[in-house]
């Protein structure tokens, strides 16, 4: 008998914009078969927690704060402050976009950290600057630049991660848009410039992609017309080394076009037994996201409850959160820096 899929859990970060991270909450689910609905039980906030753009990695989060990468774990609850980056092109600029990526080299068993340093002169992304930098997470760790090379880009803030290479889509202009992969081993960069369908001439604002994996192998889900007409499309990777591409396009059933009542839904990667999990962008109660599954081509709605009250009552300018989830996999690794 195959053993048994490991039961996610879902953590969901908390901030109350006017205090400065002093006014957050982390909490978390009990780990469990996907139903209809999930319930958060565990308030894990310990001082000085909570931040922007949750990821979490075999047993650990990575969040921002000032940003800053931090990494906890809620098993041991161990919180890593990691030491700023020393970047020349931050030091010339009042503003910039700062995205941290956790990653494990499954071989060593290490554990790093890629960071993505953007400037840009606005929303245009006129005159892009960047920056890639990788900190290893052990004894005597620090940052050191990699990639000097690499186009300029921003990045999109959602990883996949598969056979010890990360993925994650990157904007070099308003219109074109790359897969990018790091080998989380040898620290090497490569890419590759996402298809469109004729006549898409939609700029970076108006899209709204993320790659997943799909069937074993990496793909980009295009879900930008997804309330307008129930349809996505979906480039799947057969062969970088040849840059080849294939596409399928699906459309939902009528009967399923109401639960899609958010204009934006925030992709959340495919944990949920190849299902894509899309989270609306407000806080809005009963809050909820749905799992669309790709084989089937169905689309499920997901209740989550135990979020206190008062934080659906909050000005929308004032609140942040963010969610992801991980599998029950916990770890007691206590990590050195």
């Amino acid at each position: 008998m195959a053993p048994s899929r490991p039961q996610p859990r879902i953590y969901m970060t908390l901030l109350d914009l006017r205090y400065n991270y002093s006014k957050s909450l982390l909490l978390s689910s009990p780990p469990t078969t996907p139903p209809s609905s999930f319930e958060f039980d565990h308030d894990l906030t310990i001082h000085e927690m909570g931040g922007f753009n949750l990821h979490v990695v075999r047993g650990f989060i990575c969040f921002t704060v000032f940003k800053r990468a931090r990494i906890y774990n809620p098993s041991t609850r161990q919180l890593v402050i990691l030491p700023a980056i020393e970047s020349n092109l931050i030091a010339q600029v009042d503003d910039y976009n700062i995205f941290y990526f956790l990653c494990c080299d499954p071989v060593n068993d290490q554990y790093k950290l890629l960071s993505t340093i953007t400037v840009m002169s606005d929303n245009n992304m006129q005159n892009v600057r960047s920056e890639l930098w990788v900190f290893v997470l052990e004894a005597g760790g620090f940052w050191k630049r990699v990639a000097k090379d690499f186009p300029p880009h921003i990045p999109n803030p959602l990883e996949l991660t598969r056979n010890g290479v990360l993925y994650y889509l990157a904007w070099t202009d308003s219109h074109t848009c790359l897969l990018v992969s790091f080998d989380i081993r040898s620290e090497e960069f490569d890419t590759m410039q996402v298809p469109r369908k004729a006549g898409d001439v939609l700029p970076r604002l108006n899209k709204w992609v993320t790659q997943i994996e799909y069937c074993g192998k990496v793909a980009v889900f295009d879900f930008t017309f997804l309330k307008e007409t129930g349809m996505v499309d979906l480039w799947v990777v057969e062969d970088w080394r040849k840059k080849e591409w294939s596409r399928n396009t699906m459309v939902l059933k009528p009967s399923q076009m109401q639960l899609v009542t958010c204009d934006r839904l925030k992709p959340k990667g495919t944990i949920l037994k190849g299902k894509i999990i899309l989270v609306p962008l407000k806080l809005i109660s009963p809050f909820y996201f749905l799992c669309y599954d790709l084989r089937t081509n169905d689309l499920e709605k997901v209740e989550i409850k135990g979020i206190p009250d008062r934080w659906f009552s909050r000005h929308p300018r004032t609140k942040y959160f963010d969610m992801e989830f991980m599998d029950t996999s916990e770890s007691i690794k206590y990590l050195e820096t």
